[in-house]
């Protein structure tokens, strides 16, 4: 703070937003330089869907455990990755719960246990990142130089707009793209200085935090010989970050005006991830040819003000027969309190959570077709068994379509076990089910937000067995 003081020369009241103003001065001081573009190795995923047309352009994926991950830590245990994305499954869930109580707060979904990372460039001349592809969320936001408060970020430098002869910051006159930012403030609703010109937005997550100023920039996404450079991309520029996860910025992909899908103007997109062992690398598509054409393998995106992905789930059967679920478990809908229920695709969470309720229907009727083995179970699965040979066939029933999950995305092996990768969602963690990543591998999941419409097509690359991208 003393810090900041001095360099701004301000009294103490105003030190609040004093990081904006250091930010400002510094900005404006410092000299023009070169960043290097970093160039990894790009994968190369073409996941065979019966396509409308040419995919546009396409962007890189890589899981945050890949040893090609700029975040890799080989200390960071099979455990580890189990417990945080438990945990984060639970809490997405409760924070989508509570979507209607949480949307004055400017609150947005817990990120500690992140799954996918999307490549991409940013700046003139282009420099090389990362940010976390979340379908739960439709701001972007990145690292910034000048840092009141930054965290190390794998092995990319932190971007510096000053590097940069394209970075704009928003000017409070720009209505239109301050009201896309969450938490922004203009002028006298800062309460510390009235003149203050730029656009100010501050995220909050449960954990961690960033604020900064709304700013557009160039961007490119590059991946599968496809490129596409889009100008004036609004965003934010975090110069104030608390991350104790150490993870990048946000890449938000939900289905609001902020959303980069929005500003890239396409309707259609699609995310793949193929798993494999311990090999787990995927690729966004952007445009027409990112969404199957085959009406039997979609199933309609539910409106709501949120911009997330709701799913009307009607059923779930267990070799054939369906569970007898409650009526309205998956309903989107509020309770006499006024929590969201209702059904989540998303890529924050790591493992599908469902209602209690739900959840105990489907245990019991896999252990009535299970019978002649003993079940198991570990701190983090309930429902766990030595030998899955005889598991029987779990299909989820949607609107429309029918998702059968194959062994690869309905077990994961822990503690010398196979256990069913789902959670039970208890009551007070909330009422919104969600289909979680590990139940997305090896599928590509296409959007079409014309038509709100959303496909879910096995590329034939999902094993019959219970293999993890996580050994033991």
């Amino acid at each position: 703070m003393d810090l900041f003081r001095n360099a701004l020369n301000c009294p103490p009241k105003f030190i609040m937003f004093s990081f904006i103003f250091l930010i400002i001065n510094l900005i404006n001081s410092l000299d023009r330089g070169f960043t290097s573009s970093l160039s990894p190795t790009e994968p190369h995923l073409n996941p065979p869907g019966k396509h409308t047309g040419e995919i546009i352009f396409s962007a890189s994926l890589i899981h945050r455990s890949s040893p090609e991950s700029p975040f890799y830590n080989p200390n960071y245990t099979r455990e580890n990755h189990i417990r945080d994305g438990v945990r984060t499954s639970v809490a997405r869930s409760r924070y989508f719960s509570q979507l209607t109580a949480l949307a004055k707060d400017y609150v947005a979904a817990p990120l500690s246990g992140w799954n996918l990372l999307m490549r991409y460039s940013m700046g003139t001349p282009p420099v090389s990142s990362y940010g976390i592809f979340d379908t739960g969320s439709s701001f972007t936001w990145v690292q910034c130089r000048p840092c009141v408060h930054c965290y190390k970020q794998g092995n990319y430098p932190i971007f510096n707009p000053q590097n940069s002869s394209s970075y704009r910051q928003v000017q409070c006159v720009n209505r239109e793209h301050c009201s896309m930012a969450p938490g922004f403030s203009c002028g006298s609703a800062t309460n510390e200085d009235p003149d203050f010109p730029f656009c100010v937005y501050h995220a909050s997550y449960t954990d961690k935090t960033s604020r900064g100023v709304v700013s557009t920039e160039t961007l490119t996404l590059s991946a599968e010989n496809t490129s596409r450079t889009m100008t004036d991309v609004v965003f934010g520029c975090g110069h104030d970050n608390h991350d104790q996860s150490r993870s990048p910025g946000i890449v938000g992909v939900g289905n609001h005006s902020a959303s980069l899908i929005r500003q890239l103007t396409v309707s259609r997109f699609s995310h793949y991830v193929f798993a494999n062992g311990t090999h787990m690398r995927g690729v966004a598509h952007f445009g027409p040819g990112a969404f199957t054409s085959d009406l039997d393998l979609t199933t309609p995106l539910l409106p709501n003000d949120y911009g997330v992905y709701y799913l009307n789930l009607t059923r779930i059967s267990v070799d054939g027969s369906d569970i007898d679920l409650p009526a309205g478990v998956f309903e989107k809908s509020k309770d006499e309190n006024g929590t969201d229920i209702g059904f989540i695709i998303d890529s924050g969470a790591s493992y599908t959570m469902l209602r209690a309720e739900a959840f105990d229907m489907l245990v019991t009727a896999i252990m009535d077709v299970m019978y002649e083995q003993a079940p198991e179970s570990t701190e983090h699965f309930e429902l766990c068994y030595r030998d899955i040979s005889d598991a029987p066939e779990v299909v989820f029933h949607f609107n429309g379509l029918d998702y059968m999950l194959c062994d690869a995305n309905l077990w994961i092996r822990h503690s010398g076990v196979y256990c069913l990768a789902m959670i039970r969602l208890k009551e007070h963690e909330g009422k919104v089910s969600i289909l979680g990543f590990h139940q997305q591998r090896n599928v590509e999941i296409g959007y079409d937000l014309d038509s709100n419409l959303l496909s879910l097509v096995y590329t034939g690359a999902c094993p019959n067995d219970a293999v993890d991208f996580l050994q033991d």
